[in-house]
C-alpha cells in the first residue's frame, strides 16, 4: 500500500512539527470580501512607501521582499501586486476617517441639519449617524473628498445602468451599486493589498463559492457582469442570514464569521450598538456602512453635491455584447480589427488577465454593441493570427528562460505573448502560447547549464525507490512539491533539513525519494538524476571545496607568524579581516598567535605560503551522515504491516568527509530533521 511505503521512508516527526508542516501547507484563510483599505502610492506601484515618518522607495522594498506584496503568506508562490489608481485619494480618505470621524455612532431622528432633510433617500436604510453626516460634509466641502467622489461618479457613468439592471434581475436593491463605488471606485482592475480583486473586491475563496473562476489565464472577479451577479447573490444571502442591510454589509466587509462572533460575544444584532462596543467590530467596518450610505445619498442627490452631468463629464454608458473568438486571440488584435480604444477593450475584458483569451477552445470577447457585427465578420483574420501560435505546457521547476530556450524563442517574447511578469506565476501544467514557427527542442541536463551543487543531508533509500534532485524556482511551494512528487511535505522537510516556517528560495536544490516507477516527464516535473548533480553532504569538506571551485578558489591553511594581524593575513591572500574572521569563526579583533592555523580561500595556482587545511568544523548534518555510513544508527523494527520491506542506508557519497571522522567523535545531531534520519534511532 502506497501510504505504508511513504510512512516507512518518512522520518517520524514530533507531533508539533508535523502539525506545523501541515498547517503551513494549508491555503490562505479566505475572507468573504476585502475591507476598503487605503493603500499608499507605493503599495499601488508608486515610487514611495510611507512608513511612520519615513518615506521608503517602493522599488527597494519590493526587491528585498522578492517582489512579493506585503501581507502575502510565506508558502505562497505568487500574489498579484496591489493595483489602485486612487491610492492617494483613498489614503486621504483614511486620514480623514481617523482624524474627523466621531467616536460615537449616535443616530439622529430627524436629521440634525436642514440641508440633510432636503435630500432624497436611496433604497438602502438611511440612519443619520454622525459618521454618515461627516462623510457627506467631506464629499461636499473638502477638496480631497470632492476629487475622490467626482472620480467615482465619473467612472460610474460607464457601468451604472448595467449594474443596476443585474442587481434588479437578482432581486437586490439597485442602490447596492454604491457598494462597488466604495469598494473599487468602479474600477474592475483594482486589487487590494490583502488579495481582494475586481469591482466588488472579492477574495479568491468567496469568489470561488459564488462561481467566479480563477486560473492562469482568467480571473472572473475582474469581470464586471459575472462579479456583479456574484456580489448580488452574496449580499442577498448575507441579508437573509442577518436580517438587516447594515449587518449584511458589515459581514460583506469583515466576513460573516467575524460578525457572527461579535453578535455572540456582545449579545447584540444591532450594527450601530456593536460599533460602540470596544472591539465589537473592526474599525474599518464601523466606517464602511456610513460611507456606503453617504455614497448612496450622493448618488440620489448629484446636483446638491456638484456631481451631476452639468458639473461633471461622466464616462458614457457602454452597451456591450459578446462575440466568440478563437483560442489565443489577443485583445489588442480585437481592438485593432474593430478600430476601438485598446484600453476600453481591455477593461471590458479584464477577466482575461494575460491580455488574450486562453489558448484552448473558443471564448467570448466583450465589445461595444455597435462593433459586434464588425468583429463577427473578422473571424478569418482572427483565425490567421491564432494560426501563428502554438502551445507548450509548463513543467514544475521550469523558468521562463528554460521554457523560452526549449521553445526556440527569446525570453522577452515568451513573457510578452503570455503576459508573464514573474516566474512565480508558472504553475505546473499551465499551457502557454509560443510562435508555431519556432523550433522546439528538448533541453538536456547539459543544456540547463552548470551542474547543480546538491549539498544535502544523508538519507536512506529503500529497495524499489530512488533518489532525485529538484531545483527550486520562484513558483516552488510546499503544496506544489507534495503534489508533483506524491510525497508528504513533512518528508521533504526532513530529507532536506528545511525550516518549515521559512520560504523555499529559488536555486535551492532539494532531494526527493520517489518510487522507482516515478516518471518525471509524465508528472510534468523537471528533475536531476544523481549523476547529473555534484552530490555532497552539506557542511562537509567536499561541499566547501566544490562551492569554492565554482568561484575559482581552493581551501588552504595558513600558519600564523610573529607580528601577524587579521588584516595582514587577509591582505596576503586578497581577503579582508572580516573574511578571515567569518571563515574561522573568530572575532575581527582576534590576535593571531604564532603557529595558529587559519583557513584561507585562495585562487588556484596561488597557494604559496599555505599548508594543508584542517577539516571543517563538524555539523549535525555531517555527524548524521557519519552515523549512517558507519552503521552507528541501527535500523529499528518497523511498525508497518509489511516488515519484509526494510529501509537500508544509501551508499554514502565518496566525496563526503563524514566517514573520515571516528564515530566516537560524532556529536548528537541537533537539528530536528537530521536527528531523524530515516531508519535511525530517532525515527
Amino acid at each position: 500500500m502506497r501510504v505504508s511505503a511513504v510512512a516507512r521512508r518518512s522520518p517520524r516527526l514530533r507531533p508539533s512539527v508535523a502539525l506545523l508542516g501541515a498547517l503551513l501547507l494549508c491555503a490562505l484563510p479566505s475572507r468573504p470580501a476585502s475591507a476598503v483599505t487605503a493603500a499608499s502610492p507605493a503599495a499601488a506601484g508608486g515610487p514611495i512607501d510611507n512608513v511612520g515618518p519615513l518615506q521608503i522607495p517602493f522599488s527597494g522594498r519590493s526587491q528585498v521582499r522578492g517582489d512579493r506584496p506585503e501581507g502575502s503568506t510565506i508558502h505562497e508562490a505568487y500574489v498579484p501586486a496591489p493595483a489602485d489608481p486612487e491610492a492617494a485619494e483613498r489614503a486621504d480618505l483614511v486620514d480623514f476617517e481617523r482624524r474627523e470621524l466621531p467616536p460615537t455612532t449616535a443616530l439622529h431622528r430627524p436629521p440634525p441639519e436642514p440641508w440633510l432633510a432636503e435630500l432624497a433617500l436611496p433604497e438602502l436604510p438611511v440612519r443619520w449617524s454622525e459618521a454618515t453626516i461627516e462623510y457627506l460634509r467631506y464629499f461636499r466641502d473638502e477638496p480631497k473628498g470632492q476629487r475622490l467622489i467626482r472620480g467615482w461618479v465619473r467612472r460610474m457613468g460607464r457601468y451604472e445602468p448595467r449594474l443596476r439592471q443585474i442587481l434588479s434581475e437578482v432581486g437586490a436593491p439597485e442602490d447596492l451599486v454604491f457598494v462597488a463605488m466604495a469598494e473599487s471606485g468602479f474600477n474592475p482592475g483594482r486589487r487590494s493589498q490583502v488579495g481582494a480583486a475586481g469591482m466588488w473586491q472579492f477574495m479568491e475563496g468567496t469568489g470561488r463559492v459564488y462561481g467566479l473562476e480563477r486560473s492562469f489565464w482568467i480571473d472572473e472577479r475582474l469581470d464586471v457582469e459575472r462579479s456583479t451577479y456574484a456580489a448580488a447573490a452574496y449580499l442577498k444571502d448575507l441579508r437573509a442570514r442577518f436580517g438587516s442591510w447594515e449587518m449584511a454589509l458589515a459581514a460583506y466587509n469583515a466576513g460573516y464569521g467575524l460578525v457572527l462572533k461579535s453578535v455572540g460575544r456582545y449579545n447584540s444584532n444591532n450594527f450601530w450598538a456593536l460599533c460602540e462596543i470596544e472591539s465589537g467590530l473592526p474599525e474599518a467596518t464601523t466606517h464602511y456602512i456610513p460611507k456606503i450610505i453617504a455614497a448612496a445619498v450622493i448618488g440620489r442627490n448629484r446636483r446638491a453635491f456638484a456631481v451631476d452631468h452639468g458639473d461633471l463629464e461622466a464616462l458614457p454608458a457602454v452597451e456591450w455584447g459578446d462575440v466568440m473568438v478563437p483560442a489565443k486571440t489577443s485583445l489588442d488584435a480585437v481592438a485593432k480589427l474593430i478600430d476601438e480604444d485598446p484600453a476600453l477593450i481591455a477593461e471590458l475584458n479584464a477577466r482575461y488577465v494575460r491580455g488574450r483569451v486562453p489558448p484552448e477552445g473558443e471564448h467570448p470577447v466583450r465589445v461595444p454593441v455597435a462593433k459586434k457585427t464588425l468583429l463577427q465578420r473578422s473571424q478569418g483574420r482572427l483565425q490567421s493570427e491564432a494560426g501563428t501560435l502554438t502551445t507548450t505546457t509548463v513543467r514544475y521547476g521550469e523558468t521562463t528562460a528554460a521554457i523560452a530556450a526549449r521553445s526556440g524563442i527569446k525570453e522577452a517574447q515568451l513573457r510578452r505573448l503570455n503576459g508573464i511578469k514573474d516566474n512565480a506565476e508558472l504553475e505546473r501544467d499551465v499551457v502557454l502560447v509560443v510562435p508555431s514557427r519556432a523550433k522546439s527542442t528538448e533541453l538536456t541536463a547539459k543544456d540547463r547549464g552548470e551542474r547543480p551543487l546538491a549539498a544535502v543531508p544523508a538519507v536512506v533509500v529503500a529497495p524499489g525507490e530512488r533518489l532525485l534532485f529538484f531545483a527550486a524556482t520562484r513558483s516552488t511551494t510546499p503544496r506544489g512539491l507534495a503534489e508533483a512528487f506524491g510525497v508528504p511535505w513533512e518528508s521533504l522537510v526532513a530529507w532536506n533539513d528545511l525550516d518549515p516556517q521559512a520560504r523555499i528560495q529559488p536555486g535551492q536544490i532539494l532531494q526527493v525519494i520517489v518510487d522507482a516507477s516515478f516518471q518525471a516527464d509524465a508528472k510534468g516535473v523537471v528533475v536531476y538524476a544523481p549523476d547529473e548533480v555534484d552530490h555532497v553532504i552539506r557542511g562537509s569538506g567536499p561541499h566547501i571545496d566544490a562551492s569554492l571551485a565554482r568561484r575559482g578558489l581552493i581551501r588552504r591553511g595558513y600558519k600564523a607568524r610573529s607580528g601577524d594581524t587579521m588584516k595582514k593575513i587577509g591582505k596576503r591572500f586578497g581577503l579582508t579581516d572580516g573574511d578571515i574572521a567569518r571563515i574561522n569563526g573568530v572575532p575581527r579583533q582576534h590576535t593571531p598567535k604564532r603557529g595558529e592555523v587559519f583557513v584561507v580561500y585562495v585562487a588556484k595556482g596561488k597557494t604559496k605560503g599555505t599548508i594543508r587545511p584542517p577539516e571543517p568544523k563538524p555539523t549535525s548534518t555531517v555527524d548524521a551522515a557519519a552515523a549512517i555510513e558507519t552503521g552507528e544508527i541501527a535500523e529499528q523494527p518497523e511498525s508497518s504491516p509489511e516488515p519484509e520491506r526494510r529501509d537500508r542506508p544509501a551508499k554514502a557519497s565518496s566525496k563526503s568527509s563524514a566517514g573520515k571522522r571516528s564515530p566516537a567523535k560524532a556529536r548528537k545531531p541537533s537539528t530536528p530533521s537530521t536527528s531523524r534520519v530515516p531508519g535511525g534511532k530517532g525515527s
